[in-house]
């Protein structure tokens, strides 16, 4: 597992798209698998509640800890 920054897509309904950009993760060299910490994830939790009255189908920001 390697600690990087990646842009991460997250999907709130099904006509809605998240990405959060430059979000630390691990992610696995061989097979990809991301892999997010629990303060990354209570991070991005906010940060989905904060747009969820945005009338856009896709929305993207940048991580901020």
């Amino acid at each position: 597992m390697n600690e990087l920054r990646a842009d991460l897509p997250f999907r709130l309904d099904t006509h809605k798209i998240l990405v959060v950009k430059d979000t630390p993760a691990r992610i696995c060299e061989s097979c990809g698998e991301i892999l997010l910490s629990d303060p990354v994830m209570k991070e991005i939790d906010e940060i989905i509640d904060s747009i969820r009255d945005v009338d856009a189908e896709l929305e993207v920001v940048r991580y901020a800890a």
